[in-house]
C-alpha cells in the first residue's frame, strides 16, 4: 500500500492511500468464499454456488462493500502506525473513483489527531506558595473542637434553654399558601442544637430561652434558591413543643481523657498538645501543597500555546452534564432543567459556564499529555504497585483483588495508568517550575478539623 499526506489544517490530517489491485482481489476472493459457504440457494450446494450466481444475489457493489470492509480498517491501521497518529475522534474514509475489480482502490482517510503543543520553559514559570505558620490560636482552635466532638448531651429541667444547649422538639409544618387550605405535616421530633450555624435565626430564637414543654410558634419566607421546589419562595409555619433541654458538657483535658483519646499512645497535655500541633502542620502542609499544584498547573495551561479542539470539548461537556445532572437528581430527586429554573440560572449560561470548564479540562489534559509525551515519562511496575498499594489502604481493600478488577476491565485499567502518568508530569512540573514561598497570615479556614484523624 502506497500513502501520502495530501493536506492538514490544524489538527485534520487527510491521508490518501492506494491499496493495490491484487490486496483488493484477495479480499475480494475471501468474501465470495464466505458468501458461497453460507448461501442457501437451491440447486447447489453450500460452497459450490458459482461467482455470477452469487453475484446475483447479492449483487456486484454488495460485494465490493464487503471487500472494502475487510481492507479499509487494515489500511487505516496501517497508517495509524506509519505516521505515528495519536486519534482523538474515529477517522472517516471517501473513496476516490469507482471501485472495480483489477484495478487499484485509492481512498483519503481523514484525521483527527491531538493538536500540537508548544510549552514553555518550565524554569520560567513562576507561582507563589503560601507559608502559614502554626499559631496558639489555631493549636486551641483546634482542641476546642476535639472536646465539642467527645462531648456529652445531659438533660436538665431546672432552667430555660440557652446558647450552647441542645433542645430535643416535637414540631410539626404548614405550608402557608393564599386561597389553599393546608394541613399540618404529622409530628416529628428532632434534636436541635441552637449554637449551630446552618440553623436559621427564627428557629433558634424561637427555641431559646424556653422551658420543657414550652409551646412556639414560628414563620418565615424560604429563600427562592432553596433546593427543594415544593417549599421554594413559600411561607412556612413551624409549631414547636420543647421536650427536653440538653447541656453540652465538655471532657476535662486531663490524663484519662488524653490516653483514651490517642488509644493510650498519648499520657500527658503537653504530648496532647504536641500531637494536635503537628496534625495541624499536616493538614496546613497538605492544602497548601494542593493548592501549588493547582497554581502551577493553572500557570502552565495559560502558558502552553494549543489550539483546543472542539471535538473534545463537545465530548467533555456532554460528559459534564451527564454527571452534573444525576448528582442533582441524586441529591435533590429534581431534573436538570428544574434546577436550574429554582435557582434562577438560565440553560444559556448554564451552557457557557460548562463549555467553558470543559474547555479548561481538555486544554489542561493535552498540556500535561504533552509534557508527558516530551519527558518521555513512563508508567512503571512499581508506579503500579505504590497506586495499587495506596489505593488498597485508602478503600481498605486487598490490593491483590483491585489488581485483579483493574485487568478484568480494560477502561478502567487505560484510565488507572493515565492518571499515573499525568501525576508524575504533575511531579515533574513541580520539580521544576520556579516556586517563591510567601508567608501569609495565620488562618485555619479550610482546615479540615486535622485534630480528629487520631494517631495510629
Amino acid at each position: 500500500m502506497k500513502s501520502e499526506i495530501v493536506s492538514q489544517e490544524g489538527n485534520i490530517l487527510k491521508i490518501q492511500a492506494t491499496i493495490e489491485a491484487q490486496d483488493f482481489q484477495k479480499a475480494l476472493n475471501t468474501v465470495v468464499g464466505e458468501l458461497s459457504r453460507k448461501a442457501n440457494i437451491k440447486g447447489f450446494r453450500k460452497g459450490r454456488v458459482p461467482r455470477n450466481i452469487i453475484e446475483m444475489y447479492f449483487g456486484r457493489e454488495g460485494i465490493y462493500s464487503e471487500a472494502l470492509e475487510k481492507v479499509l480498517p487494515s489500511a487505516m491501521s496501517e497508517i495509524v502506525e506509519e505516521y505515528d497518529l495519536n486519534l482523538i475522534s474515529e477517522p472517516q474514509v471517501d473513496l476516490e473513483g469507482d471501485v472495480e475489480e483489477g484495478k487499484p482502490v485509492t481512498a483519503v482517510f481523514t484525521f483527527e489527531v491531538r493538536p500540537e503543543v508548544v510549552l514553555p520553559e518550565l524554569s520560567s514559570l513562576v507561582i507563589e506558595k503560601p507559608i502559614v505558620e502554626v499559631t496558639d490560636a489555631m493549636v486551641e482552635a483546634a482542641i476546642e473542637q476535639i472536646r465539642q466532638h467527645h462531648s456529652e448531651l445531659r438533660p436538665v429541667s431546672d432552667r430555660s434553654s440557652k446558647e450552647g444547649d441542645s433542645v430535643s422538639v416535637e414540631y410539626t409544618t404548614l405550608l402557608l399558601e393564599e386561597g389553599t387550605e393546608n394541613t399540618p405535616s404529622s409530628p416529628q421530633t428532632a434534636t436541635i442544637q441552637l449554637d449551630s450555624e446552618s440553623l436559621r435565626a427564627e428557629l433558634k430564637n424561637a427555641l431559646t430561652n424556653k422551658k420543657v414543654d414550652e409551646e412556639e410558634s414560628v414563620e418565615f419566607t424560604v429563600e427562592e434558591e432553596h433546593p427543594d421546589p415544593a417549599i421554594a419562595g413559600k411561607t412556612l409555619r413551624y409549631s414547636l413543643k420543647v421536650k427536653e433541654i440538653l447541656e453540652r458538657i465538655l471532657p476535662e483535658l486531663d490524663e484519662t481523657f488524653i490516653r483514651k483519646y490517642s488509644q493510650d499512645k498519648i499520657a500527658d497535655f503537653e504530648g496532647f498538645k504536641k500531637d494536635v500541633t503537628d496534625r495541624i502542620a499536616g493538614q496546613i502542609q497538605h492544602d497548601t501543597q494542593n493548592a501549588t499544584e493547582s497554581n502551577a498547573l493553572s500557570k502552565l495551561r495559560e502558558s502552553a500555546e494549543v489550539v483546543v479542539p472542539e471535538t473534545l470539548v463537545e465530548r467533555q461537556v456532554k460528559a459534564m452534564k451527564e454527571e452534573e445532572s444525576e448528582q442533582i437528581k441524586k441529591q435533590f430527586n429534581v431534573s436538570m432543567d428544574e434546577y436550574l429554573e429554582k435557582n434562577g440560572i438560565t440553560p444559556e449560561t448554564f451552557e457557557q459556564s460548562v463549555k467553558e470548564r470543559a474547555e479548561r479540562t481538555v486544554r489542561q489534559t493535552l498540556v500535561l499529555e504533552a509534557l508527558a509525551d516530551e519527558r518521555s515519562v513512563e508508567v512503571s511496575e512499581q508506579d503500579i504497585d505504590t497506586e495499587i498499594k495506596s489505593l488498597s489502604e485508602y478503600l481498605k481493600s486487598d490490593p491483590d483483588r483491585i489488581r485483579s478488577l483493574l485487568l478484568k476491565d480494560r477502561e478502567r485499567m487505560t484510565d488507572f495508568l493515565h492518571r499515573i502518568r499525568m501525576n508524575k508530569a504533575i511531579a515533574l512540573l513541580m520539580s521544576e517550575i520556579t516556586v517563591k514561598e510567601v508567608p501569609v497570615g495565620s488562618s485555619i479556614e479550610g482546615i479540615e478539623n486535622p485534630a480528629e484523624n487520631k494517631p495510629e
